[in-house]
């Protein structure tokens, strides 16, 4: 393919050339004033290289727009796998959904053409493909099922028959991460970057396909960027809804997909702010019917939930029909009472039960209390792996901590973050032990130099005690400090590219350039010998430590893990090797000076703390203040809290949002944070 590409370039290339050269000497023979003649004969040898030029355009264009084509493709496949999960985790065992149906909201003004007065789920596809312009807010109350419609919008348009190439691709993003000082497109291209790194999706790729229109946001929960106490004119929703509403294609108005809660909308409304040139619907409430039905599919043993469906019938305006109008509340029902005794499996309860409650929060809390267990012993691999008042005591930890989190630029109170749960142990006692533990690790290690490492002179002591020292007091102050980095994390594909294994090469050039003149310069003072082999020690340990740290390493917001926990894991790796390479430098620089028996002394005396300081806390850190954290929640926490956290998302108690693990849903982190004992 290359071979064609460039055949016909070169051919006529080689056909100006040579009819080039042949004009500049005819030029020059015949004409005696030289001015014009002469800037002819010096400009037609340039046409060659003009045509070049154009022609190398012309092909990067091509390219560029086959490479885009194959990136929406990609794009599109990961989306339709990663939501497919997403959907079945929320639908529960047997993916029985409900056909929930929906009305239309018709504002004063502003209001997209071809919406129906009616829809529901199945038909969400046909609905929105209708609107002109492409832009939809979805509506309802807590736990109706304004996910899941979005969820089922996004893989109905990715699997629609009538689907073509230029069709954008429909990605979700949770709207709780936005600071809305940064532009709408400017962060959608670093939500697409993060989210698909994996996948080769570079942040001038994803800049790509936000500008040419290739992806239809699905900006989910508007409603969870701010608190009910936050004053009107500081709520980030509200910018939000200004973005959007500038948020304008070739066309018009650009598509998107907006989901919030009822009440809060109509806050917004209520101050003459929504999305502009949208259909607006709003979820019904779950008919007696469909809860029937949904309740007789999700159970092994109809009958026993006979009297529940009796009631639902009879009494569709009831407590039990109000309290189960919600998908949500149908799910809690189900799992509640299809838990069996592990031995005997006998049913634990009957849901009869639900008749005696007398309103519909008494169902609400009789419904979360039970959920939790019964979730914890449905676990599709290791159910009963914790007690349920440990799991219990956990998440209500986790919630409570939540509560007291404001929603701001950088966090929301929904998001459950490894390596910024820190502060939840006291931000002054983390940071405390941090700098504590810094001061007794340094210590150490200097007196372990001290003890076996063989210094020539007493000045060489010195010097080695002085660079000790000055690391220990580097590694107290990062510790106390009450920001940390990013965690890092290591990005070894970037060994395929022929530009980042130059700039791989050129840093660690650099640094070993640099290691080197600290060490000729140490020779003045130590010994050139002496200065040498430590500076062939710092050089190799400086240039490996940057040039990896630099070039094969990166802030979280630049390379999305696919699991929360890979994050503080990845930091905490990179801090190793980081150390492990500075062992290893020093060892080298020791050896064109000492023994062979005293390098492996020197190593460890020298390198750990260079490796500790260097990889720690100068090029890591988020890892270490994460495991200070653990050890400062012990007893209030599990130690393995990333473990703990992964098994409650696979029994269906958390959902995952990106780098973050979330409640199911909101109402029962509310619930949890109201009742802190089991």
């Amino acid at each position: 393919m290359t071979r064609s590409r460039t055949r016909r370039p070169a051919a006529v290339y080689a056909v100006l050339q040579a009819v080039t050269v042949m004009l500049a000497l005819w030029l020059s023979k015949h004409f005696q004033v030289a001015r014009l003649a002469a800037t002819l004969v010096a400009l037609a040898p340039t046409l060659p290289g003009a045509y070049l030029t154009w022609a190398a355009y012309r092909d990067d264009r091509r390219e560029a727009a086959a490479d885009t084509d194959a990136k929406v493709k990609t794009l599109a496949a990961v989306v339709t796998a990663a939501e497919t999960r997403q959907r079945a985790q929320l639908i529960g065992p047997g993916a029985h959904r409900i056909d929930v149906t929906f009305h239309q909201r018709t504002e004063p003004a502003n209001n997209a053409t071809g919406a129906a007065a009616h829809g529901r789920l199945t038909d969400i596809v046909s609905y929105y493909q209708n609107l002109r312009p492409a832009r939809l807010v979805i509506t309802g109350e807590p736990g109706a099922g304004k996910t899941l419609l979005a969820l089922d919008l996004i893989l109905g348009l990715l699997s629609h028959p009538g689907r073509t190439d230029t069709d954008p691709v429909p990605v979700r993003f949770s709207l709780a991460d936005w600071n809305t000082e940064q532009p709408l497109q400017e962060w959608l291209a670093h939500q697409v970057h993060q989210q698909f790194r994996d996948q080769g999706i570079t942040l001038t790729d994803a800049t790509t396909l936000v500008d040419g229109y290739r992806l239809l946001p699905v900006l989910d929960g508007l409603d969870e960027m701010d608190t009910d106490a936050t004053p009107a004119g500081r709520r980030r929703a509200a910018r939000a809804l200004e973005q959007l509403n500038a948020y304008q294609a070739p066309t018009g108005s650009a598509p998107v997909v907006l989901t919030c809660r009822t009440t809060q909308y109509e806050d917004l409304a209520g101050l003459d702010l929504r999305m502009r040139e949208a259909a607006r619907i709003q979820l019904n409430n779950v008919s007696p019917g469909q809860a029937a039905a949904y309740l007789t599919a999700r159970s092994t043993s109809p009958t026993r939930w006979r009297p529940v469906i009796d009631t639902l019938t009879t009494a569709p305006a009831g407590t039990l029909s109000r309290s189960l109008a919600t998908p949500w509340r149908l799910n809690l029902a189900a799992t509640a009472y299809e838990e069996r005794h592990p031995d005997t499996l006998a049913y634990l309860r009957e849901p009869d039960h639900l008749l005696t409650l007398a309103s519909p929060s008494a169902v609400r809390d009789h419904l979360l209390a039970r959920y939790l267990p019964a979730a914890a012993h449905q676990h599709p691999t290791r159910p009963n792996r914790y007690r349920p008042d440990q799991t219990h005591r956990w998440l209500v930890a986790l919630a409570a901590h939540l509560a007291t989190t404001t929603p701001t630029s950088t966090a929301n109170s929904t998001d459950i973050v490894l390596h910024q749960l820190w502060p939840m142990a006291g931000p002054r006692r983390v940071r405390t032990t941090d700098t504590l533990l810094a001061a007794l690790l340094t210590l150490a290690f200097t007196a372990l130099l001290m003890s076996y490492a063989p210094f020539p002179s007493s000045l060489d002591q010195l010097f080695g005690v002085s660079a000790a020292m000055l690391l220990a007091v580097g590694a107290i102050w990062l510790a106390s400090r009450p920001r940390v980095q990013e965690p890092q994390t290591l990005q070894l594909q970037r060994l395929r590219s022929p530009t980042h294994r130059r700039q791989l090469a050129w840093t660690i050039a650099s640094a070993f350039a640099v290691g080197l003149l600290v060490g000729l310069m140490g020779g003045f003072v130590v010994g050139f010998r002496a200065g040498l082999s430590g500076g062939f020690g710092v050089g190799v340990g400086l240039g490996l430590a940057t040039g990896l740290t630099d070039g094969l390493s990166e802030p979280l917001q630049n390379a999305q893990p696919t699991d929360p926990r890979h994050p503080v894991r990845d930091d905490l790796v990179v801090g190793l090797v980081v150390g492990f390479i500075a062992v290893l430098a020093v060892g080298l620089g020791a050896g064109l000076t000492l023994r062979p028996v005293a390098v492996l002394a020197v190593g460890v005396g020298v390198g750990l703390p260079i490796g500790w300081g260097f990889g720690w806390y100068s090029f890591t850190g988020a890892g270490r203040r994460y495991l200070v954290f653990l050890l400062c929640s012990r007893g209030r926490l599990p130690w393995r809290l990333g473990s703990f956290l992964n098994w409650a998302y696979e029994a269906g108690l958390l959902r995952i949002s990106g780098v973050a693990y979330q409640f199911r849903h909101r109402e029962l982190q509310d619930w949890l944070t109201a009742h802190p004992t089991p």
